[in-house]
């Protein structure tokens, strides 16, 4: 009988010892807590941060798996409850907004503002006091006053006490597009073709100037590089040029015609070295697919100079054949580059030979911009069709590229 109790004894500690094993076990292998406490009061328009949730799953951490759901809206007095949710398990945070600010912040003028693109932004004043009454205006952080995009625009008053209580309000402003501001003028450089001057082309003064050197051409965008310049986007160009949108003053484009090899196999590796983005216009017909296929780089675009429109044939500027072609003709070579180039970004008129016709014609294939040879910096206000541009050309020295570009002193 002894005997039978002490088995009976060491098989309940037996017992026990596999079920602490197991809820050990399984508590390592799944488990979910909240950072931080599972309950919160903020004061009204207090800037709430989620914390989030840890997790583990098969021993594992799973962090990252949790599912939230719910939203605290502290522009609104009350309790909110967030849900964290992963596998079967599930746990709550209670946060409550309260109906006083904790600090104090409070916003002059209106709420709502209305200004035109390039318009400075007048403050209409604020002011900030924390529970014990002390003026902590001075602590105001304000954030978004650039306001350089057509739109709403949020400005962002935020100011915290000394207990760590943030508060935080937003004055909306409407900022209407706009064409007639001074701005700076965006050069879009003209390149063409690129060689080593280590070994010159034979043909280097036949190309009427349109060649400039690796070791030039480093030294340019280096020079670009030291001094902050902006690379825009295609479509930041065109928001530009139709008022939508500030480029800063010193903002850039460069761009190369032809999709020469030259320009492949001497001028990518300076643009790669460089970080400099940049756009080649491609006449696609002249074995642009395999060129677009075999040089792809993360700092050139390839943009359309036409399928087949790269050739004699017109009567008017350079005599490119563009201005000769019926429309129906003009449409699909278009459309047919931009099918190869993968792009409608920005065209290239060939020998910048155009006519109303032309214009109208890119325009309908849905392009975004379209450069001319035509020399100036780009405004907005201008014919998105008719850019004109900035020519790089031989033997040109740093300081007359610097000349060219630069913003207004």
């Amino acid at each position: 009988m002894k005997i039978y109790k002490i088995a009976i004894a060491a098989l309940a500690v037996v017992i026990m010892g596999i079920a602490l094993f197991t809820t050990v076990y399984y508590t390592m292998q799944l488990f979910l807590s909240l950072n931080g406490p599972d309950e919160m009061t903020i004061g009204l328009n207090g800037l709430y941060e989620e914390k989030g949730a840890k997790a583990c799953v098969g021993g594992r951490d799973a962090s990252d798996r949790v599912q939230i759901t719910g939203s605290v809206d502290t522009s609104t007095p009350g309790t909110y409850t967030l849900k964290y949710e992963i596998e079967t398990l599930t746990v709550e945070r209670k946060v409550t907004v309260t109906d006083k600010m904790k600090p104090e912040l409070i916003l002059e003028g209106d709420d709502t503002m209305e200004l035109m693109l390039g318009e400075t932004f007048e403050e209409p004043g604020y002011r900030a006091v924390d529970e014990n009454g002390r003026d902590i205006t001075g602590d105001v952080k304000v954030t978004g006053t650039e306001l350089t995009r057509a739109g709403e625009n949020q400005i962002k008053y935020t100011v915290s006490d000394s207990r760590g209580n943030t508060t935080q309000l937003m004055r909306s402003v409407n900022v209407l597009p706009n064409t007639e501001y001074d701005a700076a003028g965006l050069p879009v450089c003209m390149y063409h073709y690129v060689y080593d001057e280590n070994d010159p082309p034979e043909d280097l003064y036949n190309r009427f100037g349109n060649y400039i050197s690796q070791q030039e051409l480093e030294k340019e965008l280096n020079w670009l590089n030291e001094e902050g310049y902006y690379f825009p986007t295609w479509k930041e160009v065109r928001e530009y040029i139709d008022g939508e949108l500030m480029l800063p003053d010193k903002s850039i484009v460069i761009t190369f015609d032809d999709g020469s090899r030259s320009f492949l196999d001497y001028g990518i590796p300076v643009l790669e070295k460089c970080r400099v983005p940049s756009t080649s216009f491609v006449i696609t017909s002249n074995d642009g697919e395999k060129k677009i296929a075999g040089y792809q780089s993360d700092y050139v675009t390839y943009q359309s100079h036409s399928d087949n429109m790269h050739r004699p044939g017109g009567n008017i500027g350079h005599g490119g054949i563009f201005t000769a072609l019926s429309y129906d003709e003009a449409l699909a070579d278009l459309q047919k580059s931009i099918e190869i180039c993968g792009s409608s970004d920005a065209f290239a008129y060939p020998y910048g030979d155009y006519n109303d016709s032309c214009r109208q014609v890119v325009e309908d294939a849905g392009f975004l911009c379209a450069v001319t040879t035509q020399a100036g910096k780009a405004y907005p206000g201008d014919n998105p069709m008719l850019l004109p541009r900035v020519r790089m050309s031989l033997g040109q020295s740093l300081d007359q590229f610097i000349s060219m570009v630069q913003p207004p002193l």
